[in-house]
């Protein structure tokens, strides 16, 4: 079941502005384009109601994100169009 949407929150893709529930990472299309491994990290150090409490969110949760988005980057300097 998935958590209803309960305020504002976009896709962390940079430029994306498609509202998604705040337990989610991302919108559908740019959360299937982040390989596997980085959509695994993601999940093992999401904390269940870190979306609520903003306190609960855990450094490794952050180093995490930071990994995704220095993907993102470089995937951005790629031939291959994001």
């Amino acid at each position: 079941m998935r958590a209803p949407q309960t305020r504002a929150h976009t896709c962390h893709w940079p430029g994306c502005r498609a509202q998604v529930p705040p337990a989610m990472w991302g919108c559908k299309t740019h959360w299937f384009k982040l390989p596997k491994a980085l959509r695994a990290k993601i999940w093992i150090e999401y904390r269940p109601g870190q979306e609520e409490n903003l306190t609960l969110v855990s450094s490794e949760y952050l180093s995490v994100a930071d990994e995704v988005e220095r993907w993102i980057v470089a995937q951005a300097g790629s031939a291959k169009p994001l």
